[in-house]
């Protein structure tokens, strides 16, 4: 009798202790990718091997060391970039990232391949890259809508690069003042162009779009009333040749977008979290190294660059787009941080537009997970 009654007790003992282990073992948080991670990469790994990058007391110390295996299992990870070798984010961070090291020291294996970003998706959709640079959301989210199986990760800038320049003496201020006039686009109409001329109750239809070549001049020449450009590129080339102009900025007539973004493969990011968190780490370092040594960080791209290199054009775009960077930076957190908001306005956009079919989830074409892993606050972690 006296044994019988122990058992229960005992088997009492267990089940409270089961529970404190349990309550202990709990951080209340959400996993992230590099945690989930852990628990796939076996028990013989360091159990704070894949801890979050968030070198916080409530996550324990990063076991820099192990991160560092883990990432030289990914192997070798194919960069594409958006427009060669120019001087725009992320390109910029990415090829500093390398030249500085960062990459190594992280245990990462990169190779870059320059390239457009319109290619770039492309082969990261085809697994044949696992990151890329794409230019806005908007390339993502149409890429994603035609069967992708990609996300954009992070976001240098939360303003757009894109405008419609114009000639300084035109009396072209507006949207409005557009109607009837000929408008000047490379490729297509591009969607926040013609959300702006929707929002501002402008048929689209009403202005004479033509598609047009890379030559500014077309502009002064008068083959064209306005000409959608970049803000760091051709009121600069212009400016050069002594020609005033003036930019109609879409995202003052409610068609903000973005730049700068940086995507990846979905197969590649679940199997390999701790790389696109580290890839980004180094990316996230290697952008204050090139605001703040410019001149060096130019001298680098030019001597990666195949072919001549205007370098006081690139000088201009990343001063500009550098500015734009710091400007539109998310309070609260660290560069490339994107919100929400900026994709779910840019499918807005789209839709708008016509350029999709359906307004995509934002969560099907965006993940802040990794870019939120390597902060804390606006502060990057870095190994000591």
């Amino acid at each position: 009798m006296e044994k019988s009654k122990k058992i229960p007790l005992l088997l009492v003992l267990m089940m409270l202790t089961a529970m404190m282990l349990s309550a202990c073992g709990s951080s209340g948080k959400a996993p992230t990718p590099a945690a989930n991670a852990a628990a796939d990469h076996g028990a013989g790994e360091p159990s704070n091997s894949v801890e979050s990058a968030n070198g916080s007391a409530e996550d324990g110390p990063v076991d820099w060391e192990a991160r560092k295996k883990l990432n030289e299992e990914a192997g070798e990870i194919t960069y594409i970039t958006g427009y060669y070798y120019a001087a725009s984010p992320p390109d910029i961070e990415v090829v500093m990232a390398q030249e500085l090291g960062y990459f190594k020291e992280l245990g990462l294996n990169v190779k870059i391949m320059p390239g457009l970003d319109s290619e770039g998706m492309k082969f990261l959709a085809a697994g044949q890259a696992q990151i890329a640079s794409a230019g806005t959301p908007s390339l993502v989210i149409q890429s994603v809508s035609n069967g992708a199986d990609i996300k954009g990760i992070a976001t240098f800038g939360s303003t757009g690069t894109s405008a419609i320049m114009v000639m300084s003496d035109s009396g072209l201020k507006e949207p409005k003042d557009l109607v009837g006039k000929m408008l000047g686009y490379h490729g297509a109409m591009p969607a926040n162009v013609v959300a702006m001329f929707k929002n501002s109750g402008v048929d689209p239809a009403e202005v004479k779009g033509v598609s047009v070549g890379y030559d500014p001049t077309v502009l002064s020449s008068g083959q064209v009333d306005a000409l959608t450009v970049y803000k760091s590129n051709e009121p600069y080339l212009m400016q050069q040749m002594g020609v005033e102009v003036s930019i109609i900025d879409p995202g003052q007539f409610g068609a903000e977008t973005s730049f700068g973004v940086l995507t990846v493969n979905n197969k590649f990011a679940e199997a390999h979290p701790t790389a696109v968190e580290d890839f980004l780490r180094a990316v996230s370092r290697a952008h204050d190294y090139a605001v703040s040594h410019g001149e060096e960080a130019l001298k680098v791209m030019a001597s990666k660059s195949d072919s001549v290199y205007d370098l006081p054009t690139e000088t201009n775009r990343w001063s500009v787009e550098s500015n734009l960077v710091r400007q539109s930076r998310i309070p609260g957190h660290g560069v490339a941080w994107q919100a929400e908001e900026q994709w779910s306005r840019e499918i807005e956009m789209l839709s708008l537009a016509g350029v999709i079919k359906e307004q995509l989830p934002v969560d099907q074409v965006m993940n802040n997970a990794y870019i939120d892993s390597i902060y804390d606050g606006e502060m990057l972690i870095w190994p000591e």
